[in-house]
């Protein structure tokens, strides 16, 4: 059984695939991460802690996203945006596409 046929896809908006450094925001301070994929409504990072709890998530220059964390594994942690950012998404990726190789 593969793993698509395992569980169901649960994602209500497309993700784009990318490497953008971020900062993490969250009660005790702040974290250096690096995004992995991006949608109008949350994001895969990784960090060197894992967190449970609401967070902000920086993208200088554009700007804070606050979000829940809603999956953690072994290296990634998933962040579901409190509010849809689809016009500031399509900006990143804009911008993103203009500084690749």
């Amino acid at each position: 059984m593969t793993k698509a046929m395992c569980a169901p896809e649960r994602r209500q908006n497309e993700r784009f695939p990318l490497t953008l450094k971020a900062e993490v925001s969250f009660g005790e301070g702040e974290l250096d991460a690096k995004i992995y994929d991006l949608s109008s409504s949350g994001a895969k990072l990784r960090l060197k802690k894992n967190l449970l709890k609401s967070i902000v998530l920086s993208i200088p220059p554009f700007g804070v996203f606050e979000g829940e964390v809603a999956w953690t594994d072994e290296e990634f942690i998933g962040i579901k945006f409190n509010e849809d950012h689809k016009a500031i998404i399509n900006l990143i990726l804009e911008h993103v596409a203009g500084t690749a190789p």
